[in-house]
């Protein structure tokens, strides 16, 4: 399965030693084509609705590192999928 943005993704990783001259900064990735990198994120959201409409594309902060976030759902100890007794 393919989710949305791995192409995006994949292109982002490819190109990102050569952005980490503009770390901090946002690129702004269609496709396989990195539309630019701009300095605040409303600025490079707003010319990927310019560039690409509907479509998907991605916006990410330039970065050597990534931050991980864990969600979790609220999950009660009751499980709703077995019959009641």
């Amino acid at each position: 399965m393919v989710t949305h943005l791995a192409k995006e993704l994949d292109t982002y990783q490819k190109l990102l030693p050569g952005l980490m001259v503009e770390e901090g900064k946002y690129a702004l990735i269609f496709g396989t084509e990195l539309i630019g990198v701009f300095t605040d994120y409303e600025e490079a959201l707003k010319a990927g609705y310019d560039k690409a409409k509907l479509e998907p594309f991605l916006v990410k902060k330039i970065s050597g590192t990534e931050t991980i976030a864990y969600f979790s759902r609220d999950i009660d100890s009751a499980c709703h999928t077995s019959p009641s007794s």
